[in-house]
């Protein structure tokens, strides 16, 4: 996969990745937040009430990193964990009231990041890079 052409595709791939990140940083940091953070309450978004391992597993984090993690955010009033009902060892995590308008303000950052991201790229070829992106990512998965 390391070839002298630098324009393979998991060169760029990282290249893409690692600008992305600073982007995002750089546009989070006034929010007092981390990259993680806001990763962290978009997957709560889509999923509110997930398992912390379950979490865990979706941020590529080990379970000392989520716990930590977990309890910055519950001191800034983010989220809060409750034990599951059925299984006491389980704790579910769910975004807070408190962070609704952090995440809409969130989802201005992100559509900017987007919209900067695929300046040039037409509705289908947007679409053609995400599928084209998930493939790739299933292919992985295998």
């Amino acid at each position: 996969m390391i070839d002298e052409d630098k324009n393979t595709i998991p060169i760029v791939l990282h290249e893409v990745a690692n600008r992305l990140r600073v982007r995002i940083d750089a546009k989070v940091q006034p929010y007092n937040l981390t990259r993680m953070k806001w990763l962290t309450l978009a997957i709560l978004e889509r999923d509110n009430g997930i398992s912390q391992s379950e979490l865990a597993s979706k941020l590529d984090v080990d379970n000392s990193s989520i716990a930590r993690l977990m309890t910055r955010m519950e001191q800034r009033d983010l989220i809060h964990r409750v034990c599951d009902e059925n299984d006491r060892r389980v704790l579910r995590v769910f975004i807070k009231d408190a962070a609704r308008p952090l995440l809409q303000e969130l989802k201005k950052v992100s559509d900017e990041i987007r919209g900067q991201a695929l300046t040039g790229l037409s509705v289908k070829e947007q679409d053609d890079l995400l599928n084209l992106l998930l493939v790739v990512k299933n292919n992985l998965d295998k």
